[in-house]
């Protein structure tokens, strides 16, 4: 019933994403909201029954094993294991090595977070407001309007890019899995904004094009 925007982080693809991770098991939430397709989806793509267990083996092994007695705590461990350093720290290094410039990150001073893994998670996360300690103790040293903008990451406009995006770039390509149906509807529904299926589309837009520059034959074709 919600309407598809076309913004990076919109209420609806928040309210959906969370609800699709919601449905399972703790040890899951995580990384079902940030993959691009959840364990039923999977098994639709590759037509064979896909096990959650073997999918997110290492995800499930870090919240399984955490210490941290909240689930505000094991989040941050997760993201910081798995997003932070196979995601967003790459992201950074590559756009800035492009371009020769050296690039630290002040906040992953190894004492700096050594603290910060040490403090009650109430100080971190309180009443939906993130960065709570540190927001309360630089307030007046630095702008408010910096302290609470909104975050802004490395986002691009996917979900427009790709409503108008040639179906001939995915038969070019290929996918890397047997039923080009199921990927063909994705697209056809993305295309006429009736669901944000972004992440997916541009996981197989990219898998393919690397199977296909690679010289692997791609398994089917979404056409």
């Amino acid at each position: 019933m919600l309407p598809v925007s076309e913004r990076n982080m919109g209420l609806d693809f928040k309210i959906k994403r969370g609800l699709r991770g919601a449905a399972q098991p703790p040890n899951l939430w995580n990384p079902v909201w940030l993959g691009p397709l959840e364990p039923r989806e999977l098994a639709e793509l590759f037509l064979e029954p896909v096990a959650p267990e073997a999918v997110y083996e290492e995800a499930i092994a870090a919240w399984d094993g955490s210490k941290a007695g909240n689930d505000v705590d094991r989040t941050l461990e997760f993201y910081t294991r798995f997003y932070l350093q196979d995601d967003i720290l790459v992201k950074g290094d590559r756009a800035s090595m492009m371009v020769s410039l050296e690039v630290r990150s002040p906040f992953l001073d190894n004492d700096l977070v050594d603290f910060a893994r040490r403090l009650p998670h109430a100080l971190k996360y309180r009443n939906g407001r993130t960065k709570h300690l540190l927001k309360f103790a630089l307030r007046g040293v630095v702008p408010d309007e910096v302290l609470e903008r909104r975050k802004k990451g490395f986002g691009i406009p996917l979900t427009r890019w790709l409503r108008t995006w040639d179906p001939a770039a995915f038969e070019r390509g290929g996918i890397v899995a047997g039923n080009a149906g199921w990927a063909a509807a994705q697209l056809r529904e993305h295309q006429a904004g009736s669901r944000d299926n972004r992440l997916a589309l541009w996981c197989l837009l990219a898998l393919g094009h690397h199977r296909g520059a690679a010289g692997i034959p791609a398994a089917g074709s979404i056409g």
